[in-house]
């Protein structure tokens, strides 16, 4: 017979058996802890262990742990945080842009504002298909609204939802969305240098992170390194352009497949071009999960606060649609064009972003 132990989350005690997962014995026994992915990967479900020893699940902060990832293994006390915040609101697509021959830009104008903090996502459902988690994005071009949610989708062949965007999927089609969703949001009150990493269509949040964080404070330092296995999937030439132009701000394009088009995207990996880090460094990583293990893996050797958002594919698709893809790509240019302007000088001015500025 497995030995049981006792739970407590926020003073309401229940027995639980040892090897449980403590969002399974929460959720059994009343007590309503709310998830997402569980995956570990979302932070949905994120605790504070207040005394006693779980197995597993390690949040990206000394004493946070994911519910649905621990597993009892003795007597805990944990606390529960404040309500999650979440939200559905309904929706009209309002603007249907593409951005190259297979991303499109996403307007849905909604009826009420959905309060969000950059870097996170929700999830979408338009009227008569699924729900797809989808990051929820600063544009391009402007500033945005608070009855407007940007996404950056990539129709795929075989999506059941993207590759009927601007056919089956039109404008006026009504949307509903949930959210907000992930704990890889940006975090106003860690000082630290930010080392931004992303590949291939992470770099939405990542964009999102980085003008919230200028936005704070324009003389912030920052490191953004964004990778992509091709030129192609470097779409985020234009946003790296804008980010260079402040002097605080070092970019790094890296394209992974060799290429002789620029000099200006440097050859190799994200993790080749990390700095050397120090404990009092911030690291956000989004994109690749074998990339977003890697670097959380050094920052917990150095020590330094990481917030990771790995994208993974979803089980009932045959597409590269993740149960945390976010940023459903918005690419910007043909990659000639994007890699000319990369390799432009900064310009000296930084009112030329009032986006940003």
């Amino acid at each position: 017979m497995a030995r049981s132990h006792q739970v407590t989350i926020n003073g309401t005690s229940f027995p639980a058996r040892r090897g449980e997962l403590l969002l399974d014995a929460a959720l059994s026994n009343g007590i309503e802890l709310p998830y997402d992915c569980r995956a570990g990967h979302c932070g949905t479900c994120c605790v504070r262990l207040v005394s006693g020893e779980v197995r597993g699940g390690e949040g990206s902060e000394q004493g946070i742990v994911h519910a649905c990832q621990c597993r009892i293994v003795g007597d805990v006390v944990i606390e529960r945080g404040q309500q999650s915040g979440l939200r559905t609101v309904e929706g009209v697509l309002s603007s249907l842009r593409p951005l190259s021959h297979e991303v499109m830009e996403v307007g849905i104008r909604t009826n009420r504002a959905l309060p969000y903090l950059a870097g996170q996502y929700a999830q979408v459902r338009f009227n008569g298909y699924p729900s797809r988690p989808f990051s929820i994005t600063h544009p391009l071009r402007g500033n945005p609204n608070n009855r407007w949610i940007w996404f950056h989708v990539r129709r795929m062949k075989e999506g059941r939802v993207t590759r009927s965007l601007g056919k089956r999927i039109k404008l006026g089609h009504r949307v509903t969305l949930t959210g907000p969703y992930g704990s890889a949001h940006f975090r106003s009150s860690l000082m630290g240098r930010l080392i931004l990493v992303a590949t291939n269509t992470g770099f939405a949040p990542i964009w999102s992170i980085a003008v919230a964080a200028l936005r704070e404070n324009p003389e912030r330092r920052m490191m953004i390194i964004a990778g992509g296995r091709t030129l192609e999937s470097l779409y985020m030439g234009p946003a790296l352009v804008q980010l260079s132009r402040f002097p605080n701000v070092l970019v790094v394009p890296i394209c992974s497949t060799p290429q002789t088009l620029t000099k200006a995207v440097l050859p190799g990996r994200p993790t080749d071009y990390l700095p050397r880090l120090l404990p009092t460094d911030v690291l956000y990583a989004c994109g690749a999960p074998g990339v977003v293990d890697s670097i959380k893996s050094i920052a917990a050797h150095i020590g330094a606060t990481c917030y990771a958002d790995p994208f993974l594919p979803t089980t009932d698709d045959t597409v590269e649609e993740g149960v945390l893809t976010r940023a459903m790509q918005w690419l910007a240019a043909p990659a000639s064009r994007r890699m000319r302007q990369l390799a432009l000088d900064r310009p000296r001015d930084q009112r030329d972003l009032p986006m940003l500025a």
